[in-house]
């Protein structure tokens, strides 16, 4: 009888196939993880790209003028109202790598949560409290101006209109909720006076020192550094840029130039 010879894998050739594998999979993981963040990037700035447009559209139809940030009330005027009939839907409003996009039940009234913010930046100028972003309060008392029109910007390509912003940060449900989308949460204003209700509104400063990761009063401020260290900008003239948010104000003491949230500088 002739004898039938058995063939097949020895164990330690199936050690090696799995160490091979393993190998590519810790290779690889991290690759894809990375083309899929680029992929949720591109979506981010898509969407700020086309919030642009809508507020270059509204600047149109408002006598050259952007829209103000927050209207007189509080409650349902901020900018995400005014520039939604040109948007058509709240998705274009919520980035794919926002940590911290649901609604707490319980506040519901507040509206959903949504990433992005415009530039609000305040500051003492001219013996008065005045925006020197591009979207300010609608006629406060004690506000000195409170929009920005488009002959007010001197450098629209270095002017930050649109930016991403911090959520995590652990005051920042204790009080509203969803404070992001309303009142001062719909803008950074470069003043904590607000921060206590959960809208962290400090622009970056790369002077300042280093914080834990999340804390608005390090270089990043009130900015979601969300895409590998970065975050999306929209500037004036409508075209968006992924940047680390202290290089869009390197020192605002010693580089007041360079501080791409002061829309009236020279």
């Amino acid at each position: 009888m002739k004898r039938r010879s058995l063939t097949g894998f020895t164990l330690i050739e199936l050690l090696v196939v799995i160490a091979i594998i393993a190998i590519l999979a810790a290779i690889l993981f991290p690759v894809f993880a990375q083309a899929r963040e680029k992929a949720r990037q591109s979506s981010c700035l898509s969407n700020e790209k086309q919030l642009g447009i809508a507020m270059l559209m509204y600047a149109q139809d408002y006598d050259q003028v952007y829209t103000m940030g927050l209207q007189d009330g509080w409650w349902d005027c901020t900018w995400y109202r005014v520039v939604s009939p040109y948007v058509k839907t709240d998705g274009v409003f919520r980035c794919p790598s926002d940590p911290d996009l649901e609604v707490d039940p319980g506040r519901a009234w507040a509206g959903p949560r949504f990433t992005y913010v415009t530039n609000g930046l305040m500051m003492w100028r001219d013996n008065a409290w005045r925006v020197v972003g591009m979207a300010g309060m609608g006629q406060p008392s004690w506000m000195g101006s409170v929009t920005t029109a488009e002959a007010d910007v001197k450098r629209p390509a270095e002017t930050i209109m649109i930016a991403e912003r911090q959520h995590r940060w652990t005051s920042e449900k204790n009080d509203y909720g969803n404070v992001l989308t309303w009142g001062p949460g719909a803008m950074v204003t470069g003043v904590d006076w607000w921060d206590t209700s959960g809208a962290p509104s400090l622009i970056p400063d790369g002077s300042r020192a280093v914080k834990p990761a999340g804390d608005p009063t390090g270089p990043n401020g009130g900015i979601l550094p969300a895409h590998q260290d970065q975050a999306n900008f929209c500037f004036a003239d409508g075209h968006v840029k992924s940047m680390q948010p202290k290089a869009t104000n390197p020192n605002g003491t010693t580089q007041p130039q360079n501080n791409m949230w002061d829309a009236y500088r020279d």
